[in-house]
């Protein structure tokens, strides 16, 4: 048996402006699978609002929301029997774009397009 050691938080930083100023806690949505460090993440929207929660990004969910909200998770989180807040990273920082966990309908080019709205710099 080989043992893979998990991920440390931030491994996906680079750089950040301040962690007051970088860094918050948001509400993810249950999912089928655990949110890797690195996993970006979308805010929710129904009925036209944001609910306040955060899920896994796919292009679909970019496609129908314009104004939606972005942030990277920060650690392992388990959110598959319930939500569950979790440390993100929001704004104003270099992030290593190989360190992304993405979904698989959306590049890197795509995520470095919709993270620079919030000032988050893809290398």
């Amino acid at each position: 048996m080989t043992y893979i050691a998990p991920r440390p938080a931030f491994a996906f930083l680079l750089q950040e402006v301040s962690s007051e100023m970088s860094r918050d806690e948001y509400t993810l949505k249950t999912d089928a699978t655990a949110y890797g460090v690195g996993t970006v993440v979308i805010s929710e929207y129904a009925t036209g609002a944001k609910t306040g929660k955060y899920l896994r990004a796919t292009q679909t969910l970019v496609d129908a929301e314009a104004g939606a909200d972005f942030a990277i998770v920060s650690e392992e989180v388990d959110a598959t029997a319930k939500d569950v807040k979790a440390p993100v990273f929001v704004r104003l920082g270099v992030v290593k774009g190989r360190e992304l966990v993405l979904d698989p309908s959306i590049t890197v080019a795509e995520a470095k397009a919709l993270l620079a709205k919030q000032f988050v710099i893809v290398q």
